[in-house]
C-alpha cells in the first residue's frame, strides 16, 4: 500500500479497515476478523484515489478532433461540436468521461463545465451524470458574460449558479464552484461577482496563462498579465484554483504564492496543444500547492492519470536536465493529496489514513509491464496504466469491481457515443 500518509507512507502486506465510508485504521497484517465484507487485494498495488484537478467531460464527444493544432486552432474545431450539443448529448458526453475517469482510478474530478447553449438545467444534467457513477467532484459552473463561443448575462449566471449550489447543498460528494471560462471575455462586473461567490465559500477555477497568444489577448483587453488581472480584481487566494499557468513571469509566480492560490498542472494537454512547459519547479520552490490533471479528453485524448504523472515527471527532468527535478514521489503527491488540497478537499481525500474518506484504488500488477516490481512507487508512476485499475472505492462503496461498474451497461453507452459522435460531427460540418 502506497498510503500518501507522511507518518506511514508505505505498508507491505497490510490492511485498510473502513466503517461508514471512512477509513478507521491502516496497518500491517490482516484486517480484524469481524469485518462484514472483505476485498482481497493480493497481488495488487493499493493507492489513494487520484484527483483529476481539471477536465471538461462535456467535451468528450469531440475527442480526436482538431488534433495537431495549437489551442486557438483546436478551439476553432471544437466550438462547432459544442454548439451542436443538445442537453442529452451533454449527459452522454459526461457519462462517457465519468466512466473513463472511474476506470482510470480517478475518484475525484474537477469538472470545468460550460456550454455554448446554456439553458436552465443543462448544468444540473452534467452534475447528475457525474454523481451517477459515484465519483467525488468539484463541479465548476463556468461561462462568460462577453461573447466568446457562448455567453450569459450576469443575472443568468447569478441565478443559475445559485440554483445549482442549492441543489447540491446536501451532497457529500458533489460541491459546486464558479469561474469565468475565458479571462478576456469576462467583464469587471463578472469578476466582482466571482469574488463575491468566493468570499461566501464557493471555490473558483480559472484557465490561466495557457499560451503566449492567450496572454496577449488578456493584455490587449486589460493592459495586464493574466495573473496581474486576477490580483487586480481580487480573485486570487486558496479557494481559487489556477489551471495551466504555463507562461508566467517571476512577478506572476510571486503573486500566486503571496495570495496562496493552488496551481493545477496539465502536462499532456500542454504538450498536445504545443502550449509550452509550465514552470512547476519554480512554483514548487515558491511554496505553491500543486495538483495534476488530464484536462479534457478532447485536448488530451485520455483521462489516464498514470500517463499524466509520468509525463509530468519526465517533462521537468528533460527541460531542467535534473533527474530529481520532479520525482515519482512528487508527482504521486500532486495526483493525490496535493490535488485534494488544491480542490479544498485536503482533509477529506488523497490519503489512506484514519479519518479520510475511503477513496481507494486497487491496481492489478499481474502484467508484463509491471514485472518485476522492485520499487512499488516507481512501478505505479512509471509503469502502470489506467487499464491496470481493477477495483475502485469512493466513500467506501465499491464503484468499480474487476474493471466493471456494477449494474451498468457499458457496451450500450459506448455504442451510443459512437453513433451520436458521428451525427454531431456531421451537424457541425467537420
Amino acid at each position: 500500500m502506497i498510503t500518501g500518509d507522511e507518518d506511514r507512507p508505505w505498508i507491505d502486506d497490510g490492511h485498510i479497515l473502513v466503517r461508514d465510508g471512512v477509513i478507521v485504521s491502516v496497518g500491517a497484517g490482516a484486517a480484524p476478523s469481524k469485518a462484514d465484507e472483505r476485498i482481497d487485494a493480493g497481488g495488487m498495488l493499493v493507492s489513494p484515489g487520484f484527483v483529476n484537478g481539471h477536465t471538461h467531460l462535456s467535451m468528450t464527444l469531440g475527442r480526436t478532433l482538431g488534433v495537431d493544432e495549437s489551442l486557438l486552432g483546436w478551439l476553432a474545431v471544437q466550438q462547432p461540436i459544442t454548439a451542436a450539443l443538445e442537453p442529452e448529448d451533454v449527459r452522454l458526453a459526461v457519462q462517457l468521461g465519468a466512466l473513463e475517469n472511474l476506470k482510470a482510478g480517478n475518484t475525484t474530478v474537477c469538472e470545468v463545465f460550460s456550454s455554448t447553449r446554456f439553458a436552465d438545467g443543462v448544468d444540473a444534467i452534467a452534475a447528475e451524470a457525474i454523481d451517477e457513477f459515484g465519483l467525488r467532484s468539484v463541479f465548476f459552473r463556468c461561462s462568460n458574460d462577453l461573447p466568446f463561443g457562448g455567453s450569459e448575462t450576469l443575472d443568468e449566471i447569478e441565478r443559475r449558479t445559485r440554483d445549482l449550489i442549492n441543489a447540491w447543498a446536501n451532497s457529500s460528494r458533489i460541491q459546486i464552484g464558479v469561474g469565468p471560462k475565458i479571462p478576456w471575455a469576462a467583464s469587471r462586473d463578472y469578476w466582482h461577482q466571482t469574488r463575491e461567490f468566493v468570499a461566501a465559500g464557493t471555490p473558483a477555477h480559472l484557465h490561466t496563462s495557457e499560451t503566449p497568444e492567450y496572454n496577449d489577448l488578456v493584455r490587449a483587453k486589460t493592459g495586464m498579465s493574466n495573473v496581474e488581472l486576477l490580483a487586480d480584481v481580487g480573485v486570487l487566494g486558496p479557494a481559487v484554483m489556477l489551471n495551466h499557468c504555463v507562461h508566467l513571469s517571476d512577478r506572476d509566480i510571486g503573486l500566486i504564492s503571496d495570495h496562496g492560490s493552488p496551481v493545477i498542472h496539465d502536462p499532456v494537454s500542454n504538450m498536445f496543444l504545443a502550449s509550452g512547459v509550465a514552470p512547476i519547479v519554480a512554483l514548487r520552490d515558491a511554496n505553491v500547492v500543486l495538483g495534476l490533471a488530464c484536462d479534457g479528453a478532447a485536448c488530451n485524448n485520455t483521462q489516464d492519470m498514470f500517463e499524466v504523472m509520468k509525463a509530468a515527471s519526465l517533462l521537468q527532468k528533460a527541460v531542467t536536465r535534473d533527474p530529481k527535478a520532479l520525482t515519482a514521489q512528487d508527482v504521486f503527491t500532486m495526483a493525490t493529496s496535493g490535488g485534494a488540497a488544491a480542490a479544498g478537499l485536503g482533509k477529506v481525500t488523497g490519503r489512506l489514513a484514519p479519518g479520510y474518506a475511503a477513496d481507494v484504488v486497487l491496481i492489478d500488477t499481474d502484467a508484463p509491464h509491471l514485472t518485476p516490481i522492485h520499487d512499488p512507487l516507481a512501478a505505479l508512476v512509471y509503469s502502470a496504466r489506467a487499464a491496470d485499475v481493477h477495483t475502485v472505492l469512493v466513500d467506501g462503496k465499491v464503484v468499480l469491481a474487476n474493471r466493471t461498474v456494477p449494474g451498468f451497461d457499458e457496451g450500450a453507452l459506448l455504442a451510443r457515443a459512437r453513433e451520436r459522435g458521428a451525427e454531431l460531427r456531421a451537424l457541425a460540418g467537420i
